[in-house]
C-alpha cells in the first residue's frame, strides 16, 4: 500500500485525540505533575564486559536550588528501549556503559569502546560479503569507499543495528552504499552508552533488528574540562585533545564539547601479515598474480582467456621497434603494499552542544547539536583508473612484434582493435602513488520542548535537521582516461617504457578528475505523550503514544559517464549524474506498561510482574507500510531472582542507495565466466568459459527485510554486590538484501538450477554488430534497455555474450541465529580498597544461512566471513584514594578457515586471547593547583600478541590474517591527561 496524504495529515490529530482521551480517563486524584513517578527512570542495566571499578567521576557541580529537580526532569532522556518515562525497560537485556567505565577503557572514540562488547562482531554482514565498516584505508577495507565506521551487533550486518543519539535517529552516511556512522559524537561529550541487544522496531522503526545503540550526551556540567591523549603502536601514532565547558543557572544550563583527533598513515607493507609476498608466513608470493603485478621496470603480460600468465621484462632503451626475442623472461618484482595505505592519514573535528531553558514550572525548551568533519587521505599503488597496466594498441611504434597470441587481444580502448598489456612502475610513470581523499561532514541540530501536563502526563516534541556530505570517489586530477592514454601511445607521443617522469603537458592529455559526492539530508518531527492512565492492583498502568514524520533525501553529484572509456578527448566525467531520490515516512506508535503484580499484593513467589506492550505503524512513500509489535515481561520472584522475556517483529527498509540504479549500477560486458552448468542453451566464448553480461548494483524491486526475535533471561543476585545474568535469544532474519554470489551461478548443474532466476541465456545472431542493440539477440537488447547501467565496462563486446548474469542486490537470503549471553559482576569494599570482578560472554549456538529461496540451509557459524560462536571479556579492578587499576582479558574462540589458498585444505584457526591493562590516578577537586587532574595509561594487547596466520584466497586477493577476529597492531599504548577547573 502506498503512503496516503491523509495519513500524514492525521498524524497530529491522532496524537491530540489520544492525549485528550488519556487526560479524560486519568484518575481525578492523580498526583501533581511535580510528584516523582513510582520508579526512577534508568536502564535495568546488565554491566558491559569491560566494567572497571569506577574511577573518579568527572568533577561537576549542579544547581543546589530547588529548581534542580525540575531541570533534571525537563532534561530526562527516555531510557533506551521504551517510550515511557519513569519505568524501567521490560523484558529485554540492556547493557549500559557509564562515563567512568568509558574513561577506564582508555579508548579514543565511542566506536572503539563498543568494539569491546562481545555481542559486537566484525564480519562483513550476514551474507558473508560486502563492506566492512571499520575505520581504515581504502586498500585495507574493500567496499568501504567513504572510510566510515559502523557497529555490527550479533554479526547480522551493520544495517541491522540502529544507532541513536539521545534516543533520536541520526542522518545516514555513504555514497554508493548507506550506513550509519558510529563515531557520531566526541567521546568527551558522552555520559553513557546504552545497548539493547534484541529487535526494537516496535519502538524505533526501521533497522532495529539485531539491536539498538544509544549515545546519551552529558547534560549537566559546571566548569571547564580539558583533556589530551596519545595512542601509539608499532606502525603509527594517533593523538587528540578535547575541551568541555558548561554553566548552569537557576532555570537552565548549557554544555559544549570540542574534540580534535589526528592519525598518521600506516603503509600496509610495514606488516608482514599485509604484504603480497607471504612466503615468510608459509603463503604464496602474490607480487605477480595473473594480470595484477608490481614491477620496477616495464613488463609485457602474456596470458588470460584460459592461458596461464607469464611475464617478460622489456629492455632499457627507446622502446620502439622491439621484437619479442629482445625481451627477458620474468619480471623485476616489487611489493605494491609498500605504497598502499592500510590506514590513511586522518584528521577529525567534532563538537557537541546541549542547551536547556525552563520556561515555567511545567515547560522547558532545549537545543542539541553535534558536528563532525573528517578528512581521510589514502595512498595506493597504481592509478585510480588504470592501475599500473597500460594498453598498447597495434600500430603503435611501441607494439612488440612477434609476441605470442596470448599477448594480443582485442581491446575496447583501441576501438576493438588488437592490443598488448604492459605493466609499468606507477610511481615513476604517474609521478607517485595514487591518492584518494574521502572528506565527510555531518551536522545534526535538534530543537524541542518537554512539558508536564495535567494528571502527571508528559509531553516531548522535537524537530531534527541533519545533513551528511561525503565523497565516495575523490580523485582530483589523478584519474587516467585509458582511451586517451592509449591514443597517445598509439601516436608515439608517450613512451610507455620510459623511466623518465612525464611532463605536465603529457599528463594533461589523459589525466582528469573522477568524483562522486553524496549529500544525505534528514528531517524528523516527533511528538510523544506519556503518563498514567489508571491504577491497577499492581500499580499504575502507564501509556505512551505518538507520531513521527521523517524525510530522507540523497543527492548524488558527478557520478559516472558511460562515454568516458570510449572517448579519448574526455578526461573528466563531463556528464553530471545528478541523482535525487527521497522518501517520506509517517509513523504512529503506542506503548503500555502494565503492572500485574506488586510487592504489596503479597503474591507467593511473585514480588512483581510487569508487562510492556508496544506497536508501531510505518508508512513509506516509496514501497508501502509495515506494522511491528513487541511484548515483554519481567517477573521478579524475590530479592534474588528475576526472570524476563520478550517477543517482537522488526524490519529494515531498503536504503535509498539500495533501490537507485543511478547511484550505483555496473555492467561488465563480455566478461569470460567459468561455465560448469551443463546447460546446453548457454554457449561458450572459448573452452570452459562463457562470455557474460554481468549486471551489478542497486535494484528498484527490493522490499523490506523482516525479522522475528525473542529472548528469555534470568538475573540472579545471590548476595550483596554480586549479580549474575543469562539470556537466550533467537532471531530469524528474512528477505535480507544481499548481492548474490555470482561465482556460484554457473559453477555446477545444481547451482545453475538453484540460481536460475538470475541466469538468462543469450544467442546473438551472426549479423550482430557491437554498439547496435537492434542487431543483438532481442533478449539481450530488452534487458539492457530495461536496466541501463551507470558504469559500462566492455571486455569482449556485446556480440560475444552467451549469458546474462544478474547479480544486483536482491531479497534473497534468510539467516537464523540463536545463542546465549552471560554476565557476572561483583563489587566489594575492603580495607585495601574497592574491588570489582566482572565478565561478559556470548555463545552463539547456531547460525544458518539460506542464500537464495529454495536453496539449502548452510551452517555458517565459526567459518570465515561469519560470526565466531565464543566471545568474551573479563575484568579485575581495584581502586583506592584516587588510584585505579584494571586488568581485562579478551577472548575470541576458534573457527575454520573455509576459504584457504587454492589447493590447501581447510584449517582450524585457534582461539585468540589478549590482555589489556589500565592505570589511573585522580586528584580530587579542591584548592590545590593540581586538583581536578586525572592521569590514565592504558595498554591494549599487553603481551604484544600477533594474530594467528590465516592464509586465504578470495578471487585474486590473498591475505595472511583475519581482520574480523584479530588485529595486527600488537601492543597499543594510550596516554590521557584531564584537568577539570
Amino acid at each position: 500500500m502506498k503512503a496516503s496524504k491523509g495519513f500524514y495529515r492525521n498524524c497530529a490529530s491522532l496524537s491530540a485525540t489520544l492525549l485528550m482521551t488519556a487526560l479524560a480517563t486519568a484518575p481525578a486524584a492523580a498526583q501533581d505533575a511535580s510528584t516523582a513517578p513510582p520508579e526512577t527512570a534508568g536502564a535495568d542495566s546488565v554491566p558491559a564486559s569491560d566494567l572497571p571499578p569506577a574511577p573518579a567521576a568527572p568533577i561537576a557541580t549542579t544547581p543546589s536550588a530547588t529548581d534542580q529537580a525540575l531541570q533534571e526532569e525537563a532534561q530526562e532522556i527516555i531510557v533506551t528501549g521504551t517510550n515511557i518515562k519513569g519505568v524501567k525497560p521490560v523484558g529485554s537485556e540492556t547493557i549500559s556503559i557509564n562515563r567512568a567505565q568509558i574513561l577506564a577503557t582508555g579508548l579514543p572514540n565511542v566506536n572503539d569502546v563498543l568494539q569491546t562488547i562481545p555481542q559486537v562482531q566484525n564480519n562483513p554482514n550476514a551474507g558473508g560479503s560486502g563492506p566492512v565498516y571499520r575505520q581504515g584505508g581504502t586498500a585495507g577495507y574493500g567496499g568501504n569507499a567513504t572510510q566510515g565506521t559502523a557497529i555490527n551487533l550479533r554479526g547480522l550486518g551493520t544495517s541491522a543495528t540502529l544507532t541513536l543519539v539521545d534516543g533520536r535517529r541520526v542522518v545516514p552516511s555513504g555514497a554508493a552504499a548507506t550506513f550509519t556512522e558510529s563515531i557520531q559524537v566526541p567521546i568527551a561529550a558522552v555520559e553513557s552508552i546504552e545497548v539493547v541487544t534484541d529487535g526494537n522496531s516496535a519502538i524505533y522503526g526501521s533497522d532495529a533488528i539485531s539491536g539498538v545503540i544509544n549515545y546519551v550526551l552529558r547534560k549537566n556540567f559546571d566548569g571547564v574540562e580539558i583533556s589530551g591523549r596519545d595512542q601509539l603502536n608499532r606502525f603509527n601514532n594517533q593523538w587528540g585533545a578535547s575541551i568541555t565547558a558548561g554553566h548552569s543557572w537557576a532555570t537552565g544550563n548549557i554544555i559544549a564539547t570540542y574534540d580534535y583527533e589526528s592519525r598518521q598513515p600506516f603503509h600496509a607493507g610495514k606488516s608482514r601479515f599485509l604484504r603480497n609476498d607471504l612466503r615468510p608466513l608459509g603463503g604464496p608470493d602474490a607480487r605477480a598474480n595473473n594480470a595484477t603485478i608490481g614491477v620496477s621496470t616495464p613488463t609485457l603480460l602474456v596470458g588470460g582467456n584460459g592461458v596461464p600468465y607469464s611475464y617478460y621484462t622489456i629492455p632499457n632503451g627507446p622502446g620502439t621497434g622491439l621484437s619479442f626475442g629482445q625481451l627477458t623472461p620474468g619480471a623485476n618484482l616489487v611489493d605494491s603494499t609498500d605504497y598502499n595505505d592500510f590506514l590513511g592519514r586522518q584528521k577529525r573535528h567534532q563538537a557537541a552542544v546541549f542547551f536547556n531553558q525552563n520556561l515555567s514550572d511545567s515547560f522547558s525548551v532545549f537545543l542539541e547539536g553535534f558536528y563532525t568533519h573528517r578528512d581521510t587521505e589514502s595512498r595506493a599503488y597504481g592509478n585510480s583508473r588504470v592501475g599500473n597496466t597500460l594498453t598498447v594498441c597495434q600500430g603503435s611504434p611501441y607494439f612488440i612484434a612477434g609476441a605470442p597470441a596470448a599477448a594480443i587481444a582485442s581491446d575496447a580502448l583501441c576501438g576493438g582493435g588488437l592490443a598488448q598489456k604492459v605493466a609499468v612502475d606507477p610511481i615513476t610513470f604517474f609521478g607517485g602513488p595514487a591518492v584518494t581523499k574521502n572528506p565527510d561532514e555531518q551536522i545534526s541540530i535538534t530543537g524541542g520542548m518537554t512539558g508536564h501536563l495535567p494528571n502527571r502526563w508528559n509531553l516531548d516534541a522535537y524537530w531534527t535537521y541533519a545533513r551528511d556530505s561525503t565523497c565516495g570517489i575523490c580523485n582530483f586530477d589523478t584519474n587516467a582516461n585509458g582511451a586517451a592514454l592509449s591514443r597517445e601511445i598509439l601516436a608515439g607521443r608517450i613512451n610507455p617504457y620510459s623511466t623518465t617522469p612525464l611532463t605536465d603537458a603529457q599528463y594533461g592529455v589523459f589525466m582528469g578528475s573522477n568524483t562522486q559526492r553524496a549529500y544525505n539530508t534528514f528531517y524528523d518531527s516527533v511528538i510523544k505523550l506519556n503518563g498514567p492512565l489508571f491504577t491497577l492492583p499492581g500499580g499504575e498502568l502507564r501509556a505512551a503514544v505518538g507520531g513521527e514524520l521523517a524525510y530522507n533525501r540523497q543527492h548524488l553529484v558527478n557520478g559516472s559517464n558511460n562515454a568516458f572509456e570510449r572517448d579519448p578527448t574526455n578526461n573528466n566525467f563531463a556528464i553530471t549524474n545528478n541523482s535525487n531520490v527521497h522518501r517520506t515516512t509517517a509513523s504512529a506508535f503506542a506503548e503500555l506498561f502494565i503492572p500485574i503484580v506488586s510487592d504489596e499484593m503479597n503474591v507467593p513467589l511473585m514480588q512483581s510482574l510487569n508487562i510492556d506492550a508496544a506497536i508501531r505503524y510505518d508508512d513509506y512513500s516509496d514501497f508501502g507500510d509495515t506494522t511491528n509489535p513487541k511484548i515483554g515481561a519481567t517477573w521478579i520472584v524475590n530479592d534474588v531472582i528475576a526472570i524476563r522475556g520478550s517477543w517482537g517483529t522488526s524490519f529494515r527498509a531498503p536504503a535509498l542507495t539500495d533501490t537507485n540504479p543511478q547511484n550505483y549500477s555496473s555492467a561488465v560486458i563480455g566478461l569470460p565466466f567459468a561455465n560448469n552448468s551443463g546447460r546446453p542453451d548457454i554457449g561458450f566464448a572459448f573452452p570452459g568459459n562463457s562470455s557474460s553480461y554481468l549486471l551489478l548494483g542497486a535494484n528498484t524491486d527490493l522490499t523490506p527485510e523482516t525479522a522475528t526475535t525473542w529472548s528469555a533471561g534470568m538475573d540472579v543476585t545471590p548476595l550483596a554486590g554480586l549479580k549474575l545474568s543469562g539470556t537466550y535469544y533467537r532471531t530469524k532474519y528474512a528477505n535480507q538484501i544481499v548481492s548474490p554470489n555470482v561465482g556460484l551461478f554457473l559453477s555446477s548443474p545444481q547451482n545453475a538450477a538453484l540460481y536460475s532466476q538470475f541466469i538468462t541465456p543469450v544467442n546473438n545472431p551472426a549479423s550482430c554488430v557491437n554498439g547496435n542493440p537492434g542487431s543483438y539477440d532481442p533478449v539481450l537488447a530488452r534487458f539492457i534497455a530495461a536496466h541501463p547501467a551507470l558504469y559500462n565496462t566492455p571486455v569482449l563486446g556485446a556480440c560475444s555474450i552467451n549469458v546474462i548474469l544478474d547479480a544486483r542486490s536482491a531479497n534473497a537470503a534468510t539467516t537464523f541465529q540463536d545463542g546465549l549471553d552471560f554476565q557476572a559482576n561483583y563489587q566489594m569494599d575492603s580495607d585495601w580498597g574497592h574491588w570489582s570482578f566482572g565478565g561478559s560472554v556470548t555463545k552463539i549456538l547456531n547460525q544458518t544461512l539460506q542464500t537464495v529461496r529454495g536453496g539449502p540451509k548452510t551452517d555458517v557459524l565459526n567459518t570465515y566471513y561469519y560470526p565466531v560462536s565464543w566471545r568474551g571479556r573479563g575484568q579485575i579492578g581495584w581502586s583506592k584514594s584516587g588510584i585505579g587499576a584494571n586488568l581485562f582479558v579478551n577472548y575470541v574462540g576458534s573457527y575454520t578457515n573455509t576459504i584457504p589458498i587454492t589447493g590447501q585444505p581447510q584449517t582450524k584457526v585457534p582461539s585468540w586471547t589478549t590482555l589489556d591493562l589500565g592505570l589511573t590516578y585522580s586528584i580530587p577537586k579542591g584548592s590545590s593547583v593540581l586538583s581536578g587532574l586525572r592521569f590514565g595509561l592504558n595498554i591494549q594487547n599487553l603481551a604484544n600478541r600477533n594474530p594467528h596466520v590465516v592464509l586465504t584466497q578470495s578471487g585474486n586477493n590473498y591475505g595472511a590474517y583475519d581482520a574480523s577476529n584479530a588485529n595486527i597492531f600488537g601492543r597499543i599504548f594510550s596516554f590521557q591527561i584531564t584537568k577539570a577547573f
